[in-house]
């Protein structure tokens, strides 16, 4: 029963890489998409209402309470999806035990490197990119200039340096926190996965 938790700066792809690693492996997986999944609960329009109906056969679901749901629609409602509350931070170290209790899984961020550091069967993955390419790939994605881009870049990055410090005080891309750290400007979403996949086999003993 492994957890895998993945990290990545801007323009990783983390998410991609989350998805396809889960499948991969036949493992579920939780990440910003499934929070907006599980956020859907509380609001229950018809279209919200499908996308819960969808995901609710997943076992992360279930392992989530009403309380865990209103904290991550705290989260999703705000601006920039910061996770900077002390209530949510306790319930999402909570969520991540759980989580880890049942195996298995993938978890993208919720600072699960930390809660779960020298944890028993659990694999850290930590993905990089240059600044350049970090900028270029939100020049693409939000359709701005440089100097924007790197504006959104900085700050995105600068919310995840300062919730790993207050909570966990700790730095986000200390590479002693991670089991793996990836290139991603050298390394296809493809070719990322099967280094994770293969990482985790090598070292899993044959039952």
């Amino acid at each position: 029963m492994e957890t895998i938790t993945v990290t990545g700066e801007y323009g990783t792809a983390a998410g991609d890489v989350v998805r396809q690693l889960a499948e991969t492996m036949e493992y579920e997986h939780i990440g910003d998409e499934l929070q907006r999944e599980i956020a859907a609960q509380l609001h229950l329009s018809e279209s919200e209402v499908e996308v819960f109906r969808k995901a609710s056969q997943s076992r992360l679901i279930r392992l989530m309470d009403r309380y865990t749901c209103s904290l991550v629609q705290k989260v999703v409602d705000r601006e920039h999806g910061c996770l900077d509350d002390r209530d949510f931070h306790d319930t999402a170290t909570a969520l991540v035990e759980k989580l880890h209790a049942a195996g298995n899984v993938v978890i993208h961020d919720w600072g699960a490197q930390c809660i779960l550091k020298d944890r028993p069967n659990t694999t850290h993955v930590f993905l990089q990119l240059d600044r350049n390419a970090k900028i270029e790939a939100a020049m693409q994605q939000l359709h701005v200039d440089f100097q924007a881009a790197r504006a959104a870049v900085d700050e995105q990055e600068r919310n995840a340096e300062q919730y790993i410090r207050q909570f966990f005080n700790a730095d986000w891309k200390d590479p002693q926190l991670y089991d793996l750290v990836i290139d991603r400007g050298r390394s296809s979403v493809e070719k990322t996965v099967q280094e994770i996949a293969g990482h985790l086999r090598g070292r899993t003993p044959a039952s």
